[in-house]
């Protein structure tokens, strides 16, 4: 039966700004995360901030500022975030904030003035990491009104694999050009690079044809409910009276720790390698690898298990911690490929734990109280990660970095077995059902 004219025209205007839509938000995901990736909050600005010789408490104690600022936004700005009803400029101007934060600590750090810079990157990470988790909701909502599951999976691998390749090779490119230069200088090639892919990123986006709700829509999302502190902290509590919320969260606390090796075995290498020329540029190599690696390799492991993943990765922080802590206390000399082959290690590590946790969420947890039990379990989370990523700066602060490994080391072999136990196995269907 033939189409009308009139509607095949209606049928091809309608399909064509989501494929477009499609293309640019794949382009904008692989611009983010190559600058992500050269300006990682995890890895970059700590070395960067050991080159600069500010106290290691600050370095390690940057993990808890960042969470504090993200801890914010999930209370307070969350709610406003989900009432807008376009959000592509937003997240544009989130870009561009990301890159400004970096812009404003190195733009400090040039003056030498060890206080002045210290306060600029305490400002700079609770920045980005009350901007960063806004941009996560408002990214969450834009992909999923405008993109379909399949084209949500396929974005995801092209970011991961992508940015991670287009992260390498800029890297590599810096290190030719700047190797012969002072450390301060071939580290602040690399934020500017960070930087111009921010900018790129934002404009990017702007390019999307996002739909405008209908009045009906636009109105529902209008009211915003206020929640104050005590009616979270209610809800919170009200989550503790449910089985599998307490058997999650025994298992998910031990993660938050582990969860810690990135930045904190980032920083043994930049205590030991801040002054090498190829220091920062292996680090950079070695976390976009374990990105790249980790997205086909978990994928096929986690559809087997995800207690398998689980268990595989903490085990990996686990050993590679051992490893690195037996090279330092014998005082075996190394070069700057075993910290780098480390960081890659824990970066597939805990992008697998990440992935399989979230998971085994939707699995365990009832529809009904879903939205309620991630809220809950994020804000618990957060706030023992602020907590204990000050407790572990302290201690590398007063001791040496290698004391915050031990513990992250123990708690990995822990958090190993506490896994093993509480992670129920996955319900395989019936296939006669």
């Amino acid at each position: 039966m033939a189409t009308p004219r009139g509607a095949k025209q209606l049928t091809s205007n309608s399909l064509g700004p989501a494929r477009r839509n499609v293309s640019v938000l794949a382009g904008q995901s692989i611009l983010s995360q190559v600058a992500w990736t050269l300006g990682s909050p995890s890895i970059v600005l700590p070395f960067l901030a050991v080159s600069l010789e500010l106290p290691m408490f600050l370095a390690g104690a940057l993990v808890s500022i960042r969470m504090a600022g993200s801890m914010i936004s999930d209370v307070f700005l969350a709610h406003p975030i989900a009432a807008q009803a376009r959000k592509k400029r937003g997240i544009a101007l989130t870009e561009l904030g990301l890159g400004g934060c970096l812009v404003m600590a190195l733009a400090i750090a040039v003056t030498g003035n060890v206080t002045l810079t210290a306060i600029a990157f305490v400002a700079a990470f609770f920045l980005i990491g009350l901007i960063e988790e806004c941009q996560a909701l408002m990214l969450s909502d834009l992909f999923g009104d405008h993109l379909k599951s399949k084209s949500r999976m396929v974005i995801r691998y092209l970011q991961l694999g992508a940015g991670g390749l287009g992260a390498i090779g800029l890297a590599l490119l810096i290190h030719q050009i700047t190797k012969e230069n002072p450390p301060f200088s071939r580290h602040s090639a690399v934020i500017a690079a960070s930087v111009t892919f921010f900018l790129f990123s934002a404009l990017c986006i702007l390019g999307m044809a996002e739909s405008v709700p209908d009045e009906a829509e636009d109105q529902k999302r209008k009211p915003v409910t206020h929640r104050s502190l005590r009616d979270v902290i209610a809800d919170i509590l009200g989550m503790f009276e449910q089985a599998w919320f307490r058997r999650y969260l025994v298992m998910r606390l031990p993660l938050v720790v582990v969860s810690l090796s990135v930045p904190f075995f980032a920083l043994i290498a930049a205590e030991a390698h801040h002054a090498s020329a190829k220091g920062l540029t292996a680090m950079i190599i070695s976390s976009a690898s374990g990105y790249l690696v980790s997205a086909p390799l978990w994928q096929v492991v986690n559809m087997k298990s995800h207690r398998a993943v689980m268990v595989t990765g903490n085990l990996m922080v686990a050993v590679t911690g051992i490893v690195l802590l037996t090279f330092h206390y014998l005082q075996v000399d190394h070069d700057v490929h075993l910290h780098a082959i480390a960081l890659f290690v824990v970066s597939v590590a805990t992008t697998g734990i990440s992935s399989a946790r979230k998971l085994y969420f939707l699995d365990v947890a009832p529809k009904e109280q879903r939205i309620q039990g991630a809220a809950a379990i994020k804000a618990l989370c957060r706030l023992s990660a602020v907590g204990l990523s000050a407790a572990l700066a302290a201690v590398a602060h007063m001791h040496e970095v290698a004391s915050a490994i031990v513990f992250i080391v123990l708690v990995s072999i822990w958090s190993a077995f506490a896994c093993y136990r509480l992670v129920l196995p996955q319900k395989v269907e019936n296939p006669q059902a």
